[in-house]
């Protein structure tokens, strides 16, 4: 597994729900629908000799995808995908997958990636570019609908404005989905034939569609990590220099795209949400997490055989009688003074106090207690809140002012935003 290694960091996210396996077999049955593109139709037929003997492409290729396929594995893909979302209107979703790319009969479909490779001078990531493609889509729509029969006209142009806009959450998740295709197509095309350049790009262009619809983030994440074990098996390079020079790359674009270096602590109770909040501010802001609690859980497995909170807070009460902030230094042990981070835990008054003597930003991340301690029993955490929910480290900052506080209810498309409007303000 070669993803650690690239930024950001990509790797499985267990917080967000869906069972390892049953993403597993989502990408799998993604990939089994491309077996529709690899055949041919009338080929070798009686009456299709000469169409077939002048055909370009044998049965069993996988060829450039035209408009047509792409469209209908979006709609594929969402009819598998979208049953996982309860408040979704699967029905409706399918109706946006089919006509998401319609408009391209007129505008044609606009290149992502560019003459630098990278899409600093497209839609992708130039936000000139950006609205001069909606701007010709408009005129496109125009064009379309003033064409079809009158009693048509109306609602083909409000599902079009709605999939154009993202309008809903059904709306949302077609483009997701848009992109999570185009990461499949990209790997089985590409057969680990790719530059550090393309992988650059491609891990930029995903992370578009995980912001519109954050829930699929292990989808990509499954993907990508096929894509990456094609590169290991299939080619001839250096796996570390490989992804040393697309970490490179990926730090110049993110530059070319003012993201400055962000420095954020997290202050929360258990199971609030500050792990997925962590990994949005990660997408958002280019930040590595800093878990404060990796070494005290490790310590917990080694004394106790668990990472029980009863156990953790013994380890607490003892080593923070030598310092006071001992796991936040260690954390902070390997991390330069100025690298975008994010530290997912801040317990203690003294906690708070060194990260504000480093100028971080500090975040608090609020929760229902019935949801918070549903979520910690859905992990498998032993937490008794009449004991362990008392302990210092889960009050000490219940009264820490902050410069940003979060509510989180559950919806992770609210969380997404409250994230990313952070993210915004810091920019």
């Amino acid at each position: 597994m070669f993803l650690e290694t690239l930024t950001p960091d990509l790797t499985f996210n267990e917080v967000l729900g869906l069972p390892k396996a049953e993403v597993r077999a989502d990408i799998d049955q993604i990939y089994r629908m491309f077996e529709l593109e690899r055949t041919i139709r009338f080929f070798g037929q009686y009456h299709w000799e000469t169409e077939t003997s002048e055909a370009e492409v044998e049965p069993g290729e996988l060829t450039l995808e035209n408009v047509a396929a792409h469209t209908f594995q979006v709609a594929s893909s969402v009819q598998l995908l979208a049953p996982h979302f309860q408040n979704l209107n699967k029905a409706k979703a399918i109706e946006l997958a089919l006509l998401h790319d319609q408009l391209e009969v007129f505008t044609g479909d606009k290149d992502p990636v560019g003459e630098d490779g990278q899409g600093r001078s497209t839609h992708a990531f130039n936000q000139a570019m950006r609205e001069l493609k909606l701007h010709e889509e408009q005129v496109a729509l125009t064009r379309i609908s003033s064409s079809l029969r009158p009693s048509m006209r109306d609602d083909y142009r409000a599902l079009m404005e709605e999939v154009l806009y993202e309008k809903s959450t059904e709306a949302h998740l077609v483009k997701a989905i848009d992109k999570l295709q185009a990461l499949a197509f990209v790997r089985l095309m590409k057969n680990g034939k790719f530059t550090p350049e393309h992988i650059a790009f491609t891990i930029r262009y995903s992370r578009l569609g995980v912001e519109k619809f954050p829930e699929l983030y292990n989808h990509f994440v499954t993907v990508f990590s096929d894509l990456m074990e094609d590169i290991s098996k299939k080619s001839q390079c250096d796996i570390p220099s490989f992804c040393a020079a697309v970490n490179q790359i990926l730090s110049g674009n993110d530059a070319g795209e003012n993201r400055s270096s962000k420095r954020i602590a997290l202050i929360g109770k258990s199971g609030s949400g500050k792990s997925t909040v962590a990994n949005l501010l990660q997408l958002h802001c280019g930040t590595t997490r800093v878990s404060t609690g990796a070494v005290c859980r490790k310590i917990s497995m080694q004394l106790f055989g668990n990472e029980f909170k009863s156990s953790t807070q013994r380890i607490d009460d003892a080593l923070t009688q030598i310092d006071p902030s001992v796991f936040l230094n260690a954390a902070l042990l390997n991390v330069s003074n100025d690298s975008s981070i994010c530290i997912d835990s801040l317990r203690f008054e003294s906690d708070l106090e060194l990260a504000r003597k480093r100028k971080l930003i500090t975040i608090k991340v609020v929760a229902p207690d019935e949801l918070r301690l549903s979520r910690l029993k859905n992990r498998g955490q032993v937490f008794d809140p009449l004991t362990d929910g008392k302990h210092r480290s889960e009050t000490a900052l219940d009264e820490a002012e902050v410069d940003f506080t979060i509510e989180n209810l559950g919806d992770l498309a609210d969380l997404d935003r409250a994230v990313r409007a952070i993210c915004l303000a810091q920019a």
